[in-house]
Formats: structure tokens, sequence, C-alpha cells
């Protein structure tokens, strides 16, 4: 399956735009545009490991209070029962796709 990022659906958020691309009962895949100044607010996942590469854009991300900065090209592994938040500190958007593995798949 292809799919085309101008074809694909968004859910805005107040603080970012999610563009759902792939999902199963095992693997999600979603781009994912913090507006400028904006934060993914924190969060746990009990059930998924994640992935998040960085398209473009600046910011930081927290895992478990650790802070960490990232820019395109940066690839995030964040393991299951991570809190995390990422924000974007630049001018401009950041783009980021995440990738999650849930554990056990989802039915």
């Amino acid at each position: 399956m292809i799919r085309q990022f101008s074809d694909l659906a968004i859910e805005p958020q107040q603080y970012a735009d999610y563009r759902p691309m792939f999902q199963t009962s095992r693997l999600n895949v979603t781009h994912v545009r913090i507006h400028p100044g904006e934060t993914v607010p924190a969060h746990t996942h009990a059930d998924e490991d994640q992935v998040y590469f960085v398209a473009s854009g600046t910011g930081f991300v927290v895992l478990d209070g650790e802070r960490t900065d990232v820019s395109a090209g940066s690839a995030v592994l964040i393991p299951l029962g991570t809190e995390h938040e990422i924000t974007n500190t630049g001018s401009t958007p950041l783009d980021y796709v995440f990738f999650v593995v849930f554990i056990p798949a989802r039915s």
C-alpha cells in the first residue's frame, strides 16, 4: 500500500496536526506537525513502544524527565512505559513521524 502525504486526512489538535498514515493491529505510523512554540503534552503508553523520526524543524524531547535537543534527522526510541513529550522551539513547524508497535497486538 502506498499513500501520498497530500491525501492524508488531518486530525487537528490545538498544538499539532496529526496525519495517520498506516494502522494495523500491531503497527501505527502517523505524521505529526507541531506548531511553532507548542508542545505535545507529556504522556505514557502502557501497551506500545514508539520511535519518532524528526523530518524537519528543531525542538526537544523529554523522556522520563531527561531533556534532549532534536532536529531534522533525529531518531528517538521511546520504550514502553516511558513518560515523554516533544516541543517545537523553532519558528517553523516541527515535522516528525511516529512509529508505534503495539504490545500485544490490538484487535
